[in-house]
């Protein structure tokens, strides 16, 4: 997996597009505890494919009780609600070089963009501000 800056919604459509051509399941992990409330958790209960507590999962390993993780069936809806929000989150550089990670209406969710393989296509460690893609779509994302 490569890292990617998330830098401008362009740039979130763009990755979006490719995203969904190739993903056949999404997963998305409430790290600060379970919401049924959240907008987007709400949003993806019609393609719910499995809700459990995972300690585990891309890019991410936690102790403790675990954090709640909903498998969810790719969908046109779903990536068209995915297509309002901003960003997952902005990648920024500061005045002084130093990187940061400005939070935008998407939240602190991590999400995973799957293939039919259950191989990563994509992920966030929103609140840390990363992404990783496959190899082979970030050259697509790049023409």
């Amino acid at each position: 997996m490569e890292n990617i800056r998330l830098t401008s919604h362009r740039q979130y459509l763009a990755l979006l597009d490719v995203l969904e051509k190739r993903t056949r399941t999404i997963e998305i992990v409430q790290i600060c505890g379970e919401d049924l409330d959240e907008p987007l958790i709400k949003a993806a209960m019609p393609f719910l494919i499995k809700r459990e507590t995972a300690n585990k999962w891309h890019g991410t390993k936690q102790g403790g009780r675990g954090s709640p993780k909903f498998t969810i069936r790719a969908d046109k809806a779903f990536f068209r609600l995915l297509r309002k929000y901003e960003c997952f989150f902005f990648a920024e550089t500061d005045e002084n070089g130093s990187e940061g990670v400005r939070e935008t209406d998407f939240g602190l969710d991590d999400i995973a963009f799957l293939d039919s393989g259950r191989a990563a296509l994509f992920y966030t460690t929103t609140h840390e501000g990363y992404a990783y893609i496959a190899p082979e779509l970030l050259r697509e994302l790049n023409g």
